[in-house]
């Protein structure tokens, strides 16, 4: 894997995943440092994750052979219906396209069957991809609830059968004189999402309101804080508001991989979290039904019981 340094991480915390399986000095640095990034940005660039090269680099390839087959093929998966387990979208906004296909990935077996069979062996590849990263988030999601001082296995089976989804964006070039973020400033709804992006175009608002791009660095992912992780901690880390800018140069792709609980378990604060703050318990399935109805209030916001402290 290409050596990263700090200098090009955009000031974002660097996590060496491989570090939490050594000894356990260097594991505590880590949670440490992963605790700081949940807490500063919400959003940190993980190496050394045990993804290999290959996988991410066809996952890119069959997906950009994805979005170039003719309008017809993809059309047949189109809907409305934020429930579907695959759907793809087209959205036009200002002088850029998006195109957007979902996959529910996990349990993998259920909805395999359901995936694009175009190009040739996107499942297997796809598959593989999703499983890969799956490996990564359970990781990750240990290491995080030892930074908010709970037990790396605290709702550890939980997370291993809950709800894996896959967002996959390509983004077409846009004009220089008309640079239009390819999505609204947004938060996910997911307790913790790993994102690959094909180039840069990532942003997170900072404390004061200013965007700060956040690079891609070649052979990393981009891991953000999601509102359940929000509600998880009660108010401790706060999901990350974000958003994308499409390239001028060249399409833009990204794989966002959503890791949720059980669709219908309710996600609360943790009993060993509790300070002023109150979040109202929530599932996956709500999310979905707050997408369905047409409110255009952040998620998030209709979770908050006291309005939190920024």
């Amino acid at each position: 894997m290409e050596e990263i340094s700090v200098e090009n991480s955009g000031d974002f915390p660097i996590i060496d995943v491989s570090l939490l399986q050594q000894n356990p000095v260097s594991k505590s640095m880590v949670v440490k440092k992963i605790d700081e990034a949940c807490r500063r940005y919400g959003c940190f660039h993980v190496i050394n994750h045990g993804v290999d090269d290959s996988v991410i680099e066809e996952a890119l390839n069959v997906n950009r052979k994805f979005f170039e087959l003719p309008p017809e093929i993809k059309e047949e998966l189109f809907s409305d219906d934020v429930n579907k387990v695959v759907r793809f979208r087209k959205e036009e906004v200002g002088g850029y396209s998006r195109d957007f296909l979902k996959l529910y990935a996990h349990p993998l077996h259920q909805f395999l069957s359901s995936w694009p069979t175009l190009p040739l062996l996107y499942r297997k590849k796809m598959g593989l991809y999703a499983t890969e990263v799956r490996k990564l988030s359970i990781q990750l999601f240990g290491a995080i609830m030892e930074t908010l001082h709970l037990s790396e296995t605290h709702l550890k089976q939980n997370f291993e059968q809950g709800i894996q989804i896959l967002g996959i964006n390509s983004f077409s070039p846009c004009s220089r004189s008309n640079i239009t973020p390819g999505l609204s400033p947004h938060s996910d709804h997911s307790l913790i999402t790993v994102l690959l992006q094909s180039g840069p175009g990532l942003e997170v608002i900072e404390c004061g309101g200013s965007w700060k791009n956040v690079p891609r660095l070649k052979g990393s992912f981009q891991v953000l804080v999601g509102d359940h992780l929000e509600v998880l901690s009660n108010g401790l880390y706060k999901s990350v508001l974000h958003r994308a800018i499409p390239s001028c140069s060249d399409a833009r792709l990204s794989i966002a991989s959503f890791h949720s609980l059980g669709m219908d378990e309710i996600v609360e604060p943790s009993g060993e979290l509790e300070n002023e703050g109150r979040y109202r318990g929530s599932s996956l399935r709500d999310f979905l039904n707050h997408l369905a109805s047409g409110d255009t209030r952040p998620f998030i916001e209709t979770l908050r019981i006291t309005q939190m402290e920024s």
